[in-house]
């Protein structure tokens, strides 16, 4: 290893091409307020400012690069210098240069333009192997190059019809669209302009332009080290950390996927454009929650897909770690069928995100719902098995029924981790037939933490748990409209449930318009006097009184209802619910609408319907 400070002139001047390696991250420096890019235009604009002032300039340090020469070149070809950390820099630097060679190209100064040209080319000789590749001096990763060529090889309005979707008509930038290797090159050339502008009255543009190359080119100094053959460049990448930017724990598994499959003698470049590039769009960069975490999608899937294929819980924070010790365990014959496993995964994962892939799609819902990415390996793994979509769709039917059981018993979900662990070995286990499967569940699983509820504890809880005070109005939402489905008959089948809301019947606050079954109308103050246990009011009063509380918020007493119609709802007395129930496009509400009285005795009938229906859609057995 070799260590030395030298100017950008002499870094960048060399007949060479500045290789970024497949395992490295995208072009990640940003525009935004205190980011990378500001900050490196003020220092170049200092440096601009000395030379244009005539102050003794003095030297800029601007960090490090570390890279590798590859051993035995070809003779004759532009010699290739690996980039093992630094390519944001080495990047920006180009796009320092494209900047103000598109600058000098609009304003006419050709010889500015010529100069950054030099820097950006190598000039075609008959002892280069690849003209086409070997011309750029900097040759970026699979997921920038294009891009980064379309700004080197055209004019900036040019680069507007390229990519046009990152564009407003009128030429502005859609920043939210735009890549960040576009958005750094943007800025950059608005904030030459702007600084040209503001020299205006002293220096002409021509001046202005070659105090910025000369304060670049002289003025900035990176220290270059040099690894040597014995060095690992790709282990020395995984121990670094970009400028403010730390490595995330899907860069580190990107570096030791290829960083393996190189020792292993397989093409990375291929590897990264067949398999790897999947994983690149934005789609995977994108931080969303999961239960208490909220990471990129990348690392939830290599999460899940390291459950899924081990079928033990691992640790999220450490997810790196732990897929490397998945990979080591399994001895996968190449890195590419590893990445086949992944890829499968991923496809699985991606469809359930977007809700598109039709086998998955009511289980990823209901995990949505209930916020219960616990699950999402045993997803994955099935879906990654070759049974028949139809047992495949009997297997997420239980585990969904395994989920509603137990919400509507109000029995915990702190152990599903485990569960879902536990269900893949299952599953493993009866090569999963869905009818083995669903004895497993009954036989294995047992005690409140895990244990499968049965058809009689599911009827006892509709009719007595307060199932509206434990269940987030969601899950309710999706219980009654899966009943509603069910309770339909032919004629209904064109109706669509649009926005819905959960609605009580009979109203929480029942005093004025629902008399007890005694006949007693409760006054306000009374409902409250009893609910501190007054003794003066009558025994038989509170018990009724008591009675009614413990079915209010019963699922027998709950119907969903058209966001518009709930606060004409309300609290009315029940023969103005009844009429506009009846009016409703849901069997559920055209049902209750046909009773003369709404009741405890009502709800109580109603629970034993609803039970049988839940008892029905979310059966124990396949």
């Amino acid at each position: 290893m070799r260590a030395d400070a030298l100017s950008l002139d002499v870094v960048l001047n060399e007949r060479q091409q500045w290789v970024v390696p497949v395992y490295q991250r995208h072009y990640e420096w940003e525009t935004g307020e205190d980011k990378q890019i500001p900050k490196l235009w003020d220092d170049l604009k200092d440096k601009a400012i000395e030379h244009l002032d005539e102050r003794i300039p003095y030297p800029h340090y601007f960090g490090a690069v570390i890279f590798s020469d590859p051993q035995r070149q070809q003779y004759g070809a532009v010699r290739k210098r690996y980039l093992v950390d630094g390519q944001q820099r080495i990047t920006t630097f180009f796009l320092v240069l494209l900047t103000l060679r598109e600058i000098a190209r609009n304003v006419e100064i050709p010889r500015i333009e010529n100069v950054a040209s030099s820097y950006l080319f190598n000039e075609e000789s008959k002892g280069m192997a690849d003209p086409e590749k070997e011309k750029y001096k900097l040759w970026p990763s699979s997921y920038d190059r294009v891009l980064y060529q379309q700004i080197v090889d055209n004019p900036r309005d040019e680069l507007r019809k390229l990519q046009k979707q990152c564009f407003y008509k009128n030429g502005n930038m859609i920043v939210g669209k735009a890549p960040k290797l576009l958005r750094a090159y943007w800025h950059l050339y608005e904030a030459i302009e702007a600084f040209i502008a503001e020299r205006s009255d002293e220096n002409t543009a021509e001046e202005v332009l070659d105090a910025l190359l000369a304060g670049f080119l002289s003025g900035f100094q990176i220290v270059m080290i040099s690894l040597d053959e014995n060095d690992d460049a790709q282990e020395i990448f995984a121990s670094l950390n970009g400028m403010a930017k730390p490595l995330t724990p899907f860069d580190l598994i990107r570096n030791d996927v290829f960083h393996r499959a190189r020792r292993a003698g397989e093409d990375n470049e291929q590897l990264f454009e067949k398999k790897w590039k999947y994983f690149e769009s934005p789609f995977w960069n994108e931080p969303v929650r999961q239960g208490r975490f909220k990471r990129a999608r990348a690392d939830h899937l290599i999460t899940h897909a390291v459950v899924a294929e081990t079928a033990r819980e691992v640790n999220a924070g450490k997810i790196a770690t732990e897929y490397r010790h998945f990979a080591s365990e399994r001895a996968f014959a190449s890195v590419s069928d590893e990445l086949d496993v992944l890829l499968t995964h991923g496809q699985t994962y991606k469809g359930m995100e977007k809700l598109s892939n039709g086998v998955t799609n009511r289980i990823a819902r209901v995990l949505r719902i209930w916020d219960l990415s616990t699950f999402h390996p045993l997803v994955l793994w099935v879906n990654a098995r070759e049974y028949e979509e139809q047992e495949k769709l009997c297997i997420f039917r239980l585990i969904e029924s395994y989920i509603v059981r137990r919400e509507i018993c109000n029995l915990t979900t702190k152990n599903y981790n485990k569960v879902g662990t536990t269900m893949i070995r299952q599953l493993s286990e009866c090569e999963g037939d869905p009818i083995g499967f669903a004895a497993s569940l009954k036989e294995d699983l047992t005690g409140d933490a895990s244990r499968l509820p049965n058809d009689g504890e599911v009827l006892e809880a509709i009719a007595t748990k307060p199932i509206y005070s434990t269940s987030g109005s969601q899950r309710l939402r999706y219980i009654l409209q899966q009943i509603e489905h069910a309770k339909r008959t032919r004629f209904d089948e064109s109706v669509e449930i649009g926005n819905l809301t959960v609605e009580h019947i009979m109203p929480r606050k029942w005093a004025e318009h629902w008399p007890l079954p005694s006949g007693v109308v409760a006054s306000i103050e009374s409902t409250f006097q009893a609910t501190l246990s007054n003794f003066e009011l009558d025994d038989s009063v509170k018990s009724e009184m008591d009675f009614r509380q413990k079915n209010i918020n019963t699922l027998g007493n709950l119907t969903i209802v058209t966001e518009s119609l709930n606060p004409s709802l309300s609290n009315g007395p029940w023969s103005i619910k009844r009429e506009r129930l009846a009016k409703s496009l849901l069997a559920l509400n055209r049902e209750v609408a046909g009773l003369d009285f709404w009741n405890e005795e009502a709800i109580q009938a109603r629970a034993k319907d609803l039970g049988t229906y839940v008892n029905t859609i979310w059966a124990s057995d396949v």
